[in-house]
């Protein structure tokens, strides 16, 4: 892992904890805005190739439980084994544990602020833009093939339309594609 020209090694549990800190501490709305920060810091650090990362968070998508620490856990544990994945849980569990605990006193007070209704509106404007751009860089970067398309567009479907079905269908989807790639490979 290169980051300015030198191998410096795996990170160790103080850099990769700081990191999801940072970012689980500034980031506002959920999972899906926390991954493309979380992708451009492990890319500018050098830890991890782009590609490589994508393939970590399809595998976050797959696993039950919130999208950001599935992603920070499989990324940690890649980037420095146990530690990694505890520094990645910690760091990400961490901020929004503690303002919770904070907040939770106070937030009946201040919540009929203009300040804090203004806030939390632009908060919520920006969420759907990061998805965006995310979701366009992923496709970008994804290496596509005919298989891959067709079942991406199937699996789109299936779900729409699946209505009250939608998490079997999700687990066919998901086990149909593992099978596809499996035969591909």
């Amino acid at each position: 892992m290169k980051t300015d020209g030198t191998d410096q090694g795996p990170p160790g549990f103080w850099p990769i904890f700081l990191m999801f800190f940072g970012i689980s501490s500034l980031t506002i709305g959920g999972g899906y805005v926390m991954v493309p920060v979380i992708q451009r810091a492990v890319a500018k650090r050098g830890w991890l190739p782009e590609d490589e990362f994508y393939d970590l968070f399809a595998m976050a998508q797959v696993v039950p439980g919130p999208l950001a620490l599935n992603t920070a856990t499989f990324v940690g544990r890649r980037l420095a084994g146990f530690r990694g994945f505890a520094a990645g849980f910690l760091g990400v569990i961490l901020p929004p544990f503690v303002a919770i605990v904070a907040l939770a006193a106070v937030i009946g007070r201040v919540r009929h602020l203009p300040a804090v209704r203004g806030f939390l509106e632009g908060a919520y404007a920006v969420v759907p833009g990061l998805v965006a751009a995310f979701a366009v860089n992923m496709v970008r970067k994804r290496k596509w093939t005919a298989t891959r398309a067709a079942l991406s567009v199937a699996g789109a479907a299936a779900l729409i339309l699946s209505g009250s079905w939608a998490v079997p269908v999700f687990f066919a989807v998901a086990a149909a594609a593992w099978l596809a790639e499996g035969r591909a490979r």
